[in-house]
This record gives structure tokens, C-alpha cells and sequence, in this order.
């Protein structure tokens, strides 16, 4: 019975006192519980009431104890405003009066008990393991005492004003979460304590994906294979959607649709008979009909150099699945591969590129497994420029001799900002990387390259020609003198000569080396040449000469010693035949020169210093004779120098007629006479 359980029992024993006690006069107080009920719940308001018989309630100042426990307050009323099951105890009363400070007696003890609330409790009735989103489940709220219920639901310590009955159904698809309830009547107790959570978790129901065979841009005239793919259990029917529109058909996990009529955004679930009994809707897959795409040529570098490699990337949008076709030229010419030029996915790769390689080129891409193709690319040109040459000078020119020094020089032919790199006998040096490096002879001596090199194009130049670095022996000066037996008054050329004779200045020697020949008005040199003018005897002897190049302080071997002979000319004698005082005109006469000693010399004749006969024979006839005057000399048969004195000159008259013509020479001697 109800009244049985948790009870208060109030055990209150007051004496009323209506007069002053018979034994000391002592008010006494009087200690009482309102409500007077048979059970205070937990939660419940409680007031103990402390009553004194003397005076008014005001007059008193009141001390409560609680299982000996005190507190002074003046009020005569003790309220609990929410009582717990920590207020059960004994209570008591005293009062003290204000005026004259007298105690009243101590009050009888109370107990007050406090009665727990009924309790409630939350049960599933559905009897399923797993929930799926989408499932509804029953709820039942249990109280354990009393009837007359007014059921509170709460999920999430919200609650749901809509629901007061004992059970309810909740929805999974939003509803999932934490559940209480509490029970409310209109007599007491009026609450139920508030239950614990039960927990409704939500299991997601698998998932549903659309994939498509062939993937990437499809075409016009494809076929295209549609699957629906679901996370996990089995036996699943399929339903596919287009558009929004349930497909009445395919109930299969694949299907087949043709482009372009059948283009547009697919989905698809699955059902079955067991839990879960259906998957989500999958996401949309969308199925477009593209157009065909243009394919794209890029060269890098464009132009390029000889030796360097020309990489050509062709690309379609989406390069998956592609393979490339090249074209040079024509767009039906495609290239063909070698050595230098190979192709890996979307790049074709021309290697140590050549001027052969220039021209149009043309890109198509291709998927085969589907028959497609992309629209040719745009032509691109190649130009292929030859490198920049170098080239490698030295400084000096010419022969080198040990113990120089000789600065190499790499001169490219255009651009700017070049690294230089220098070989010797086709080693690489490691440290020279200027335009210029410095060697020393003889052991630096060898064959020389250069070339540049640098980050911008053209990255590189040819390797240039080889030049060769010989250490070469030291000269030996040749001296050689015109004429060697010279005579007196003749000019005398003496040529010192070093094989090539570049740069080379000259000292000439006489009779010994250490003896530099005098130059004076006579003696002059201009360049390798030593002249000798009016040569005399003094200028006999043995000469020397030696070749300088004073830049680079080079001696040549002094010339072996070559003499010069000066003699005195040959006398001519020039005579007349006949020799008559008188030369009349018509008449013939001879010149002889007679040179003594003479030997390998031709005869010359001169008119007023212009020869008019040069002979090997020493007569020169004249006939008719001439007015003038007349000498010779001998000249040198082998080089026409002149080998003699210039004779006595002859003065030739040519008179008029004479009286004696047509006489012999012996008659006109006779008259003469």
C-alpha cells in the first residue's frame, strides 16, 4: 500500500501549556511539522513551527538544533523550501526572550523523514540489434510506484513537448541521441526522479557510387558502361535513376547507355528484404557528351642549337589513356624514330639536335581501345641555328721559344656572358674559366681548345680548331750578300733572314762578333737588308749577322761569316776606225772597247750617257755615222753589273758631203796626204 512505503513518522509529544508551570513558572516551547502529512517526497516544501505560549512570537529570539546541531534565528518558523533526504533528523526548538533574556524550555523532539520520488526508466521495445537511418523505434517509459502518470520525453536534455504518453516512436533518420523521461501527476508525490539516458546510436546505411567505363570525356558514338557499387552486404536489387526519373528497367549492378541520346546525370540505390533494406542514393554522375579536343604543341627550346636536345609535349586536355602520333612537315608524314629521336607518352625527344631536324611538326592524339582521336595540333616550326664558333689565338705569334710566356685567347663569335672552358690534348683543364689563360714554355706546350659555355641559350659553342703550341728551336740567321765580289763604287746588299721574318730587328757584324758594324752615309739598314753604297776596299771583310726580337728578348744563332771582296774596276779604252779628223756624212765607222782582263762581260756603247749596243763582241759599227759622244763599258754577262770603268769618251762630227766619196781608203789617205 502506498501509504506503507517510505512513511514519515512524526513522533511529536507537546504539552500545551495554557498557564504558567506549577513547578518554576518556565514557557515552554512547542515544536510542529507543516504539511501534516504521513510522507514528505524529496522536492517538497516543509515548514517547522516553533510556538512559545507567552508573549507574542516576536518577543522571542529561537534557537533550532538539529541532531545537535544549532542555529539562532528570530524567526519562529523554520522553512525548507526543497527538501532532501539529507534534511531526515531530529529537531528541536528553544526560545529566549528579548527582553528579560529568559529561556524557555527545549522543545520536544520531531523526526522528520523524507521519502525518495518514484523512479523511471527508458526500455527500447523494438527488438532490433542494429538501427539503420530510417527505421522507427518504439520507446516505453517505466515509473515504479504509483499510477496516474503524465509522461515527459527529453532527447539531449530537450524535451519534446509533443510527446506525454507512456511510449513513444521515434524516427532514426533525424531522431538519434540521447533519451530520458519523468513522470508528473496532480496529487503526491507529483515527480518521478528524471530517468537515465538510453542511448539510440544510428548505424549509416551503406553507400551507393556510380562509376563509369571508359572514364575522362566521352564522345559522341560511345558506348559507355554504367556500374553501381555498394559498401558492403549483399543481394542487393539495383534502381537506377536519370535526371531525377527512376529507370523502370535495369535492376542489374551495370548498364549500358549510348551517347549522345542517353547523356545526362545518373544515380542509383540499392533494396533488399533483410536489414539494412536499402542503401543510400548515391551521388550524382554525370555523363556529357564532349566535343572533340584540339591537340596542343609546345617545343622547348624553340629555336634551338645544334647538340642540344628539343623536346616536343603534345596534350589533350585530359592526358589520360592517350598515345601520339608525330608528324614533320606534311601532315602525313609521320616522323620516323631513331638513335636521336624517341617518343615516351606525350613527349617526342629529338637528341643532339641537327639542322636536318628543322621544320613544321604536327601532333595528333589517340585513344585506340575507343577509336578516337583528337583534332591535329596547330604546326609548330623547329628552327635548329648552328652554335657560335670559337676560336683560340696566341700572343706572341709565330714561332715560341723555351722560357716564354704565352697568353691564349678563346674569342667566340657572338653573345655575351660566356664561361670558358680550355683543353689541352683533349683534357679538360680544371681551373682556367676566362677568356683568356697563361702558359708557360716548354711544359705547357701541346694542342689547345676552347669553348663556352652558359645558363641562357645558346648554352654552349662548337669546340674550336686545335691550336698547336710548339716549343721551337732558336733560329739560325742566313746572311747572304749581292754581289759578294763586288767593285769599287758598286752597291752592296747584304739580307739577314730567319725563316719567317715577322718581328724580327737585325745587328750586323764585321770581322768579329763582338764588332757591330758603323752605320754611316755609306752604311744604312732598313729592316733585314744592310746596304753598302760606293763600296771601297775598306768595306772587305768577314760579316756576321743576328736576328732580335727585343718584345720578348729572343736572340737568333748568329749567321755563319760570308766575305765581301771589293776590286777596282776594269779600264775600258774606247778607240775609232778609221780614225779621221774629219767624218763626213754617209761614211762608216767602228767603235772598239778593249777592257784587259775581261772575261764573262758583254760590251756596252753609249750615245750621250744612253746605250745605244750591247754585245759580247767588242766592236760596235755605225754606219752611217752619227753625231756624238761616245763611250762604254763591261757589264757582267751573268747579271748585267757593271764590270768596268766608264771608257774615254769619243766625240763623234758628222760633216757634209765630202769630196772624197767614192774613193778607197787607201786613194783618200793619199790625198789627205
Amino acid at each position: 500500500m502506498e501509504h506503507t512505503l517510505l512513511c514519515l513518522l512524526l513522533l511529536l509529544s507537546t504539552h500545551i501549556y495554557s498557564g504558567h508551570s506549577k513547578d518554576d513558572g518556565q514557557a515552554k516551547a512547542v515544536l510542529t511539522i507543516h504539511p501534516k502529512s504521513s510522507q514528505i517526497f524529496i522536492g517538497e516544501s516543509v515548514t517547522l513551527r516553533c510556538i512559545i505560549q507567552r508573549g507574542e512570537v516576536t518577543d522571542w529570539k529561537y534557537t533550532w538544533r538539529k541532531d545537535d546541531v544549532d542555529s539562532i534565528s528570530r524567526k519562529h518558523e523554520y522553512e525548507i523550501s526543497e527538501v532532501k533526504i539529507s534534511d531526515n533528523g531530529v529537531y528541536r526548538c528553544l526560545g529566549k526572550h528579548i527582553d528579560n533574556g529568559m529561556y524557555s524550555k527545549w522543545s520536544d523532539a520531531v523526526r522528520l523523514t523524507v521519502t525518495a520520488l518514484p523512479t523511471a526508466s527508458v526500455k527500447m521495445v523494438t527488438n532490433q540489434e542494429t538501427l539503420y537511418s530510417g527505421d522507427t523505434v518504439k520507446l516505453r517509459c517505466d515509473i515504479s510506484n504509483y499510477r496516474d502518470w503524465t509522461y515527459h520525453w527529453l532527447i539531449n536534455k530537450e524535451r519534446l513537448s509533443s510527446q506525454t504518453s507512456k511510449t513513444t516512436t521515434i524516427s532514426l533518420s533525424d531522431q538519434a541521441g540521447q533519451y530520458q523521461c519523468q513522470g508528473t501527476r496532480t496529487i503526491r508525490p507529483q515527480n518521478s526522479y528524471l530517468s537515465s539516458s538510453l542511448h539510440i546510436s544510428v548505424t549509416a546505411l551503406p553507400t551507393a557510387s556510380v562509376k563509369a567505363s571508359p572514364r575522362g570525356p566521352l564522345y559522341s558514338g560511345e558506348t559507355v558502361t554504367l556500374q553501381c557499387d555498394i559498401s558492403d552486404n549483399r543481394d542487393w536489387t539495383y534502381r537506377w535513376h536519370r535526371d531525377n526519373q527512376l529507370l523502370p528497367n535495369p535492376t542489374s549492378k551495370t548498364t549500358t547507355i549510348s551517347l549522345p541520346d542517353q547523356a545526362g546525370q545518373y544515380q542509383c540505390e540499392g533494396t533488399r528484404t533483410r536489414q539494412p533494406k536499402k542503401t543510400y542514393l548515391s551521388s550524382s554522375l554525370t555523363i556529357i557528351v564532349a566535343s572533340l579536343p584540339n591537340a596542343t604543341l609546345t617545343i622547348t627550346p624553340n629555336p634551338a642549337y645544334t647538340g642540344e636536345t628539343v623536346t616536343l609535349t603534345c596534350s589533350v586536355g585530359s592526358d589520360s589513356g592517350w598515345c601520339y602520333t608525330w608528324y614533320k612537315d606534311n601532315t602525313k608524314k609521320v616522323v620516323t624514330l631513331s638513335g636521336r629521336r624517341t617518343t615516351a607518352g606525350g613527349t617526342f625527344t629529338i637528341s643532339r639536335a641537327a639542322e636536318s631536324d628543322q621544320g613544321l611538326y604536327w601532333c595528333q592524339g589517340e585513344i585506340q581501345s575507343r577509336s578516337i582521336s583528337s583534332i591535329i595540333s596547330d604546326p609548330v616550326t623547329i628552327t635548329v641555328k648552328a652554335l657560335p664558333t670559337a676560336s683560340v689565338k696566341a700572343s706572341p705569334r709565330g714561332p715560341l721559344y723555351s722560357g716564354e710566356t704565352v697568353t691564349l685567347q678563346c674569342d667566340i663569335s657572338d653573345n655575351r656572358d660566356w664561361t670558358y672552358r680550355w683543353h689541352r690534348d683533349n683534357q679538360l683543364l680544371p681551373n682556367p674559366t676566362s677568356k683568356t689563360t697563361t702558359i708557360s714554355l716548354p711544359d705547357q706546350a701541346g694542342q689547345y681548345q676552347c669553348e663556352g659555355t652558359r645558363t641562357t641559350q645558346p648554352k654552349k659553342t662548337y669546340l674550336s680548331s686545335s691550336l698547336t703550341i710548339i716549343v721551337a728551336s732558336l733560329p739560325k740567321a742566313t746572311l747572304t750578300i749581292t754581289p759578294n765580289a763586288a767593285y769599287t763604287g758598286e752597291t752592296v746588299t747584304l739580307t739577314c733572314s730567319v725563316g719567317s721574318d715577322s718581328g724580327w730587328s737585325y745587328t750586323w757584324y764585321k770581322d768579329n762578333t763582338k764588332k757591330v758594324v758603323t752605320l754611316s752615309g755609306r752604311h744604312n739598314t732598313t729592316g733585314a737588308t744592310f746596304t753598302i753604297s760606293r763600296a771601297a776596299e775598306s768595306d772587305q771583310g768577314l760579316y756576321w749577322c743576328q736576328g732580335e726580337i727585343q718584345s720578348r728578348s729572343i736572340s737568333t744563332i748568329i749567321s755563319d761569316p760570308v766575305t765581301i771582296t771589293v776590286k777596282e774596276r776594269l779600264v775600258a779604252v774606247l778607240t775609232l776606225q778609221p780614225n779621221w779628223p774629219q767624218i763626213f756624212r754617209g761614211e762608216t765607222v767602228t767603235l772598239s772597247c778593249d777592257i784587259q782582263g775581261g772575261e764573262e762581260i758583254e760590251y756596252a756603247f753609249y750615245n750621250s750617257g744612253k746605250s745605244v749596243y750591247t754585245k759580247t763582241e767588242p766592236e760596235y759599227r755605225i754606219s752611217p755615222a752619227k753625231n756624238g759622244l761616245y763611250t762604254c763599258e763591261g757589264l757582267q754577262k751573268r747579271n748585267g753589273l757593271k764590270h768596268s770603268q766608264t771608257s774615254n769618251a769619243i766625240q763623234l762630227t758628222v760633216l757634209g758631203k765630202s769630196v772624197f766619196m767614192g774613193l778607197k781608203e787607201k786613194d783618200r789617205k793619199d790625198k789627205v796626204k
